[in-house]
């Protein structure tokens, strides 16, 4: 899969034509899944290109002026899940003063016709876009009745009623209840960074920690969780425990997210890791001193253990 910040329309690099879904897609839920689906569908069907349609940084970054809400997945997350999808290229431009003054026709013209040489595009059926959100479905649909591109609005996908969103995944979230977060994903939530040198002190105790850079970006998530763990270049995946918190036992100040693997004794600095949260033990919790911290942790390990055996 490509992805491309920008696209020259003079290279005329999807010369058959494209079918592209359009929006900011965070978190790459049942609802961004279906769209996706769509559009690869038509895009085979047709003997297109597939196009993922988004902003980065995206139009809730550029408005909330240096206060967005925290990210559901990253940019680097969006490309690690669309790399299974079947999409052809990940479309990503700036959300910037150029972007947010564009009428719909200019960004129909600019984006979909000449840079994508759209033939079909896919859209929730709440889709607004260009210049203070005055572009809507109905706009496109005429649009593509003069620039020869079909549109298809997709409808939303709820569970027991409510509609699935990036904002329920976010309250979830901050009730710490991941199973619930997973089953709107329709996947684990999962954090994408690199393993970096820490203070080394669960080595100390017996248990030894991977520190994920998240230097970056806010979770949501506090206390220790069941996760599972890809790491680059290695193919299988392992059991573990996360922790998510400030360290309060050692007067942490950042928020930091610590992993230990069951059954691991790698050297993995350095390596990009992917961590998939799975189910909450506890939350964050200060200890009065070490010997008690390794104790929970041991403790935490055979929870973990259980938990595992239990969802083979």
């Amino acid at each position: 899969m490509k992805i491309s910040r920008t696209i020259n329309s003079e290279m005329n690099e999807f010369s058959k034509g494209s079918s592209v879904c359009i929006g900011v897609f965070d978190g790459i839920h049942l609802g961004h899944q279906d769209l996706i689906r769509r559009t690869t569908q038509f895009a085979r069907e047709k003997d297109l290109s597939s196009i993922l349609f988004t902003f980065e940084p995206s139009p809730n970054e550029y408005f909330s002026k240096g206060k967005p809400q925290p990210k559901l997945t990253t940019l680097e997350e969006k490309n690690q899940y669309l790399r299974k999808s079947g999409i052809d290229c990940l479309y990503c431009p700036p959300f910037d003063q150029d972007m947010e003054n564009l009428s719909p026709l200019e960004f129909v013209k600019q984006h979909l016709i000449e840079k994508l040489n759209a033939k079909h595009i896919v859209v929730g059926v709440d889709f607004h876009f260009a210049k203070n959100r005055t572009g809507t479905v109905e706009t496109l649909i005429d649009l593509g009745l003069e620039y020869d591109f079909t549109v298809e609005p997709v409808e939303f996908i709820t569970q027991q009623g409510i509609k699935i969103s990036s904002t329920s995944i976010r309250e979830a979230l901050l009730d710490q209840n991941i199973e619930n977060a997973n089953k709107i994903l329709g996947r684990s939530y999962s954090v994408l960074g690199k393993v970096m040198k820490g203070k080394q002190i669960g080595r100390t105790i017996g248990y030894p920690t991977a520190n994920i850079d998240i230097s970056k970006r806010d979770i949501l998530l506090r206390g220790v969780f069941c996760i599972k763990a890809a790491i680059e270049d290695d193919t299988k995946e392992y059991n573990g425990l996360a922790n998510i918190g400030f360290k309060p036992t050692v007067d942490g100040t950042e928020l930091t997210l610590e992993v230990h693997l069951l059954d691991f004794n790698k050297d993995i600095y350095g390596s990009d890791i992917q961590i998939d949260f799975m189910h909450r033990i506890r939350g964050e919790k200060k200890f009065k001193d070490l010997d008690e911290l390794s104790n929970q942790i041991n403790e935490d390990a055979k929870k973990a253990d259980e938990f595992f055996a239990m969802n083979q």
